[in-house]
């Protein structure tokens, strides 16, 4: 196993506590690389947390990291030349068993909340604090698993001999479906009973900048509108077509799709995946 640890912004930290966001992207180190840093003004050198427009100060009382493990789902791209082996990780579902972890200027850390799966959701871990919302599924962004004839969005736990099936409504016909306390419907099934699992790969390109379809819906008017995250180095392009940058390196934005061109749908199946942090890396590049 090869836990990964990410710094959350702020704004983030709200989402996924109140919205129950369960999305991850940007740039993300492994936890045994940064174990040393245990106070915020090293999590801000360690995690390059000095970016223009930064929410994070060295003098911050306490700043929040997100710690999860790293699976075949998802998808890193190697940063050469920083301080430690840094990756940046496109647009995906928070994988299962993740820990939102709140560390302070003492050297003390606590617990804010888990992720247990798509089925369950986040469960905050302080007294009194209110569930988060669930937010919604999409089967733009993590694994979709076919079972009895029909796709629906999906986890894989259990070191893969299980997969968790979610749906945001009750089933009509299936049976053994049960709601978690988020509101979500789940159902966990042997990884053999699973005829098809991917993650469907939806990129394009908005006004010549290379994207990936995170999520589409119909307006009011019943258009068809896309959410997409920048996949690429355009930064300066990003820049000029006003997403919104969520973070260093993360843009996003809401468009229509029909301004969306080159659009290519693939099937990602984990033994196709590029290998993450796992693999051999390179010798770290000291500054």
């Amino acid at each position: 196993m090869t836990l990964m640890q990410k710094a959350i912004t702020p704004a983030l930290t709200r989402a996924h506590l109140t919205a129950g966001h369960d999305r991850l992207a940007g740039y993300v180190v492994r936890a045994e690389d940064v174990a040393f840093a245990t106070t915020p003004a090293q999590l801000f050198e360690v995690h390059g947390l000095g970016y223009e427009g930064s929410p994070f100060s060295p003098y911050d009382r306490s700043i929040d990291v997100l710690r999860f493990e790293s699976s075949p789902q998802l998808q890193y791209r190697d940063v050469p030349g920083y301080i430690l082996p840094l990756w940046w990780l496109r647009h995906s579902r928070i994988p299962p068993g993740a820990e939102l972890i709140r560390i302070y200027d003492n050297g003390t850390s606590t617990l804010l909340a888990r992720y247990g799966d798509v089925g369950a959701g986040w469960t905050v871990t302080q007294l009194g604090a209110p569930r988060p919302s669930l937010a919604s599924l999409s089967r733009c962004v993590g694994p979709v698993a076919k079972w009895h004839g029909a796709y629906l969005e999906a986890d894989v736990v259990d070191s893969g001999h299980t997969v968790v099936l979610a749906l945001a409504n009750p089933p009509l016909a299936e049976t053994g479906f049960h709601q978690s306390p988020s509101g979500r419907w789940y159902r966990r099934v042997a990884r053999e009973d699973v005829t098809e699992l991917f993650e469907l790969d939806l990129t394009a390109r908005w006004n010549g900048l290379s994207v990936r379809v995170v999520d589409q819906w119909q307006d009011a008017q019943r258009y068809v509108v896309a959410r997409i995250s920048h996949l690429g180095d355009d930064i300066e392009r990003a820049e000029r077509l006003h997403l919104t940058r969520v973070e260093a390196g993360v843009y996003e934005g809401i468009v229509y799709a029909a301004e969306l061109t080159d659009i290519q749908t693939n099937q990602v199946v984990p033994h196709t995946w590029a290998p993450g942090p796992a693999a051999p890396q390179q010798q770290v590049v000291r500054s």
